[in-house]
């Protein structure tokens, strides 16, 4: 398996000659006006993906970019989805084959099995973690999950997690623009809450996404970390960890 981390929370992975991609997006401007400008260059992969895969955690377009899908799934390839965005999926791309699985179901293909499992979104919306398994090495990406009280559950049901692809940035919103209040609890996982989150998924190795890209001074502000707080978090909770740029390659696999 190697894996490449995309823009933010986006993931391509290459096992038994296959892609997959995650979470994969290419185009953030719907959401500009929340998230602001990116912060460094956004790295532009669709010319050269042709995905036999393509997974997201949800359907918010910074996770969901139906543009990556007309454009890189192959004619044969499918799109996997949770049961319970289905419906919602349907709605936005058509003519191509969907695996609708419930949580905790697993659909397995070219020896790699895919599971969708339990997360929680920061505003109330449908939402997955992925698992992906190739038979040598398992992953699992979290999305933007927030803190709920299944990693303890995942980290019993599944066994032998290589790398857990978690969010950090512990945003705080206020997206009264589009009729929610405010509030000042994060909409995603924060770092510590990642670091324990991997150590009970029994991770063997935390890989933060989801930060730096994006901040907005008024309506997406995020948790702000340095390299000291990574290795001070590392050893209180005794998680290892390894961080990637985007666009840069898992080389340790």
């Amino acid at each position: 398996m190697e894996i490449q981390k995309l823009n933010w929370a986006g993931l391509k992975i290459t096992a038994h000659n296959r892609t997959v991609l995650i979470d994969a997006v290419e185009d953030f401007s719907y959401y500009k006006p929340v998230l602001g400008e990116a912060v460094e260059q956004l790295i532009k992969f669709s010319d050269a993906v042709q995905a036999d895969y393509i997974l997201f955690t949800h359907l918010h377009l910074d996770h969901f970019d139906v543009s990556v899908i007309k454009k890189c799934l192959k004619k044969d390839g499918k799109l996997i989805v949770y049961s319970a965005l289905e419906p919602l999926v349907r709605d936005s791309v058509d003519g191509v084959e969907i695996i609708a699985l419930d949580l905790d179901e697993t659909f397995t293909e070219n020896n790699i099995t895919f599971k969708p499992v339990f997360a929680m979104d920061g505003i109330g919306e449908i939402q997955s973690s992925w698992i992906v398994d190739d038979g040598e090495k398992k992953i699992f990406h979290g999305g933007d999950t927030i803190w709920h009280n299944r990693f303890w559950k995942l980290g019993k049901e599944n066994e032998g997690i290589d790398y857990a692809f978690l969010p950090v940035n512990g945003v705080v919103v206020d997206f009264g623009i589009i009729g929610l209040e405010y509030s000042p609890i994060a909409a995603s996982l924060n770092l510590k809450e990642a670091f324990a989150a991997a150590r009970l998924l029994h991770a063997r190795k935390l890989v933060p996404i989801h930060y730096g890209l994006f901040a907005h001074e008024k309506y997406y502000i995020p948790e702000i970390f340095d390299d000291h707080d990574l290795e001070s978090l590392s050893k209180e909770t005794g998680q290892e960890y390894i961080t990637l740029k985007d666009g840069d390659v898992l080389h340790e696999i």
